[in-house]
């Protein structure tokens, strides 16, 4: 089943099969460079896959490419020097395993400036106010603290680009085309991870030059894109690794896509053991670039510093040491314990993969469970090819609207939601687990489908608002993992196996009670809007009422049909298939079926 390895961030892994967030799959240099001289371009469907510029414009998910074979050429800036600006992706925060870094120092020998565009608002204020973060961007903030200071000892800096001021969303675009008007490099390197493939942010810097630069301009820097999926596995393989479907589409099934990558796990690249060497800084680069401050972690509120301290060192040293504890100790075969899982430890590494602090393949060669880290790719991959799951509706509306219809909240909606995220719903183990997010950010994993199972099929809650709750409270948490596992959670998901889970089960064995001994215990401090539901005494129809509930999921056929969907997988249009009637107006990612069933015949 899956690790907990990463414990959580796996979050509830909905599936047994979950794991870890994060990002990075960057192919070894060598291999991420070698397209230079020549197009590299990845093969999503039959055919050649279209060029970057027309999959732009077309509805196909955006095709793989490492490098622009134009814009990569040998140039200098006006003054004759090498020098390049590089936009860094914010799920890429260290030094090892770093290829756009690398590729940006190849192309900048003379000088180079490191930008990075924060997904939030970035708090300005000396003092930080306890709405203005959650705990995942507190972990990002000493994330990029650390990274920075590792720069530091190398005579680099990062440059932090606030995605939104007070006011409004700044287009992080327009601010790296500013600085490259400003700084004149020879290139600016653009470091894309799977997330962002659909948003195509090198070309439309390439765009947004174009435009600022008047034809009197003797110097316009080359736009170099490094494709970094943040995966395991190359994304060139992951067509191969998700099967060919008979009625046409790609079959999203897990237990094909997990068979297929174990199968080729000698196409697994190594990591980079070595630190690239750092050109200096761009010259006047203190003068012309915005300086957004890196907010210290002096300045979180009180809850935010206790939180990291409790999580101790974030940095890229740690990760690698949090990960190859998997080397050192593993779990007895044969614990019974929802805390454990066979050949999985709660290392509590998925924060560090989350902002990038190490790569899945460093995990691996450091002794963290493949399958676990092939189960985060396989979250990326279905956030990346399905159209639903980015736009945060249901994959399998059917499915959504068959569990309401059959799974009506057992009182007050907002009471029972209140007292689930407090944990007061009489689960010994779902409430040790909610009151250790409460103070940690992170829960194991498979509590994580306890709290997530009792949300959605106990409650009769909708899963959406589980999704939330975690985005606001993981320390690990990760759009494509949240939503992805959550919508599992809903029986509305790519892969819905864990439904029916007996989230009221009594903790089993020494492990379990004092794990619920811990939490149980432990005072935690409240908002005022929960804090009365923390005293409350925990309905008794809840943990009395767990069985009905299930049974009329059971009669209605919803559980069934989450059986099916798991073990025939969903079937989603794909760039190249053939569109006829039903499936003519179609567009590329949109679900088309379940097993050789059409979407028109879906229903429970």
């Amino acid at each position: 089943m899956m690790a907990t390895v990463v414990g959580v961030f796996c979050m509830l892994a909905l599936s047994s099969r979950a794991l870890l967030p994060c990002a990075y799959r960057s192919p070894p240099v060598s291999r991420a460079l070698r397209g230079a001289g020549r197009r590299t371009r990845g093969r999503l469907g039959a055919g050649v896959a279209p060029s970057r510029a027309s999959a732009s414009t077309s509805s196909s998910p955006p095709v793989p490419s490492l490098l622009d074979e134009d814009d990569s050429s040998p140039r200098r800036d006006d003054s004759g020097a090498r020098t390049a600006l590089l936009w860094l992706s914010s799920n890429r925060l260290r030094l090892r395993d770093n290829a756009s870094l690398t590729r940006a120092a190849e192309l900048g020998p003379d000088g180079l400036t490191i930008c990075v565009a924060w997904p939030h608002r970035v708090p300005t204020s000396p003092s930080v106010k306890r709405d203005e973060i959650t705990p995942a961007e507190a972990f990002g903030y000493a994330a990029l603290q650390a990274f920075d200071d590792a720069l530091g000892e190398r005579g680099q800096r990062v440059w932090l680009i606030s995605s939104q001021d007070e006011e409004r969303e700044c287009d992080p675009t327009s601010i790296i085309a500013r600085a490259a008007r400003e700084l004149q490099p020879s290139h600016v390197v653009v470091d894309v991870s799977l997330l962002d493939r659909h948003r195509d942010p090198a070309a439309k810097l390439r765009s947004r030059l174009q435009d600022t630069y008047d034809e009197n301009t003797n110097h316009v820097p080359g736009v170099v894109e490094v494709m970094d999926d943040g995966l395991l596995i190359s994304f060139d393989d992951v067509p191969k690794a998700l099967g060919r479907s008979r009625r046409g589409g790609r079959a999203l099934r897990w237990s094909t896509f997990l068979g297929n990558a174990l199968a080729n796990q000698e196409k697994i690249d190594k990591p980079i053991w070595t630190t690239p060497a750092l050109p200096p800084l761009m010259k006047n680069v203190e003068k012309i670039m915005p300086h957004t401050p890196i907010p210290s972690v002096r300045s979180f509120p009180s809850w935010a510093r206790h939180l990291l301290s409790d999580w101790g060192e974030v940095s890229e040293d740690e990760a690698i040491s949090r990960a190859s504890a998997n080397k050192m100790e593993s779990h007895s075969s044969s614990s019974s314990s929802p805390l454990t899982e066979r050949g999985s430890r709660d290392t509590k590494l998925s924060p560090y993969l989350r902002w990038g602090l190490i790569s899945p393949q460093r995990a691996a060669e450091s002794g963290v469970r493949k399958r676990d880290l092939l189960w985060r790719d396989w979250s990326y991959v279905c956030y990346h090819l399905l159209e639903p799951i980015k736009r945060g509706d249901a994959v399998l509306e059917f499915m959504d609207e068959a569990r309401r219809s059959s799974n009506a909240p057992s009182g007050d909606d907002e009471e029972l939601f209140k007292l689930w995220c407090v944990g007061n719903t009489g689960s010994k183990l779902v409430d040790a687990g909610m009151r250790q997010l409460w103070a940690e950010g992170w829960m194991p994993r498979r509590v994580r489908l306890l709290a997530a199972g009792c949300l959605v099929e106990g409650l009769g809650l909708d899963w959406r608002t589980g999704r939330d709750w975690f985005e606001r409270t993981l320390v690990d948490h990760d759009p494509a993992i949240n939503e992805m596992m959550w919508q599992n959670a809903g029986l509305a998901g790519v892969d819905p196996f864990y439904h029916g889970i007996k989230w009221e089960a009594l903790p089993n064995g020494q492990e379990d009670d004092e794990y619920v001994d811990i939490w149980t215990n432990r005072e935690l401090v409240w908002p005022s809007s929960l804090n009365a539901y923390s005293a409350k005494e925990p309905p008794l129809q809840l943990i009395d009422g767990a069985e009905s509930q299930r049974q009329k999921l059971r009669a209605n056929g919803v559980y069934k049909a989450a059986r099916k969907v798991s073990n025939a997988g969903v079937r989603i249009a794909w760039p190249g298939l053939s569109r006829s009637h039903a499936n003519s107006q179609v567009k590329n990612g949109e679900v088309i079926g379940v097993g050789i069933a059409s979407v028109n015949e879906l229903r429970v």
